[in-house]
């Protein structure tokens, strides 16, 4: 019996380790979550601190980086300013972004 595909490499960190999040539709996704709810700068005044458009690229490049591709958001977070981080992040990544 030929081997026709080579096995996929080793990721390069356990976020690549995806797991089937939904079984009819075939979605996969990293084993941990980002959950975005404080980052942003918008709620630092309720105690949630801030985050400033750097810092929140650097985490979303870090988490990208290390294969991770499941962002928990929501329009009610950080006043939806969140999602336009996410968009312009998703922006400048171009056609390098997995989702």
């Amino acid at each position: 019996m030929s081997q026709q595909w080579a096995p996929a490499p080793t990721p390069p960190t356990p976020l690549g380790n995806y797991r089937l999040l939904s079984p009819l539709p075939g979605i996969h996704v990293s084993p941990i979550c980002l959950g975005a709810m404080s980052i942003g700068d918008k709620w630092a005044g309720f105690g949630f601190g801030a985050m400033g458009r750097g810092g929140i690229m650097k985490v979303l490049n870090a988490y990208y980086e290390r294969r991770g591709d499941f962002i928990d958001t929501a329009n009610a977070y950080q006043d939806e300013t969140l999602e336009e981080f996410i968009g312009d992040w998703m922006e400048q990544r171009g056609s390098e972004t997995r989702w």
